[in-house]
């Protein structure tokens, strides 16, 4: 019976924290490390799309020293742009 009780408090723990993430386009040259939610060392490379965790949002670039902050809430899609040098952040149209 214990292990049945851990190895649903497991699953039910990795199922609610997939749920909560937001999708991230990179469409920059620079690579970010992000913190988001409670969650921090999240990667985003340069000209690719991952999840990170939704809540606040602060992403820096150590070699370039870039730097973008933002927000998202769960299921929203967000995208980093280069506006002449600058990172931006930017939520997708629906």
């Amino acid at each position: 019976m214990k292990i049945l009780l851990a190895t649903l408090f497991t699953l039910t723990s990795f199922a609610g924290a997939a749920e909560a993430n937001c999708r991230i386009k990179n469409e920059t040259k620079w690579s970010f490390k992000v913190e988001s939610g409670n969650v921090s060392n999240q990667s985003v490379g340069a000209n690719t799309t991952t999840s990170i965790a939704d809540g606040k949002i602060v992403g820096k670039d150590e070699k370039a020293g870039k730097t973008f902050s933002g927000s998202c809430k769960n299921g929203d899609s967000l995208k980093i742009k280069d506006d002449k040098g600058v990172p931006v952040l930017e939520h997708e149209k629906k």
